[in-house]
């Protein structure tokens, strides 16, 4: 058995949820958004690695995860 890393960067253009024009409501949107994504991937157990960019009009999050194989 041995150990495999995955790597992977998240982008989004906004860091909370889109607003829905005239409404304003995020929570209707709550998948949108690098926390939310994040966050998400967090709970599966991936880890951050390095803090939020910005670049090209998009926040960016890298992430690692140890699997068993």
């Amino acid at each position: 058995m041995h150990t495999v890393m995955k790597y992977t960067v998240i982008s989004d253009e906004t860091l909370e949820p889109k607003e829905f024009g005239t409404l304003n409501m995020k929570f209707l949107d709550k998948k949108s958004g690098l926390i939310a994504q994040v966050s998400k991937l967090i709970c599966e157990g991936w880890v951050l690695q390095g803090g939020v960019s910005y670049g090209s009009g998009k926040y960016l999050q890298a992430l690692t995860l140890q699997e068993e194989e």
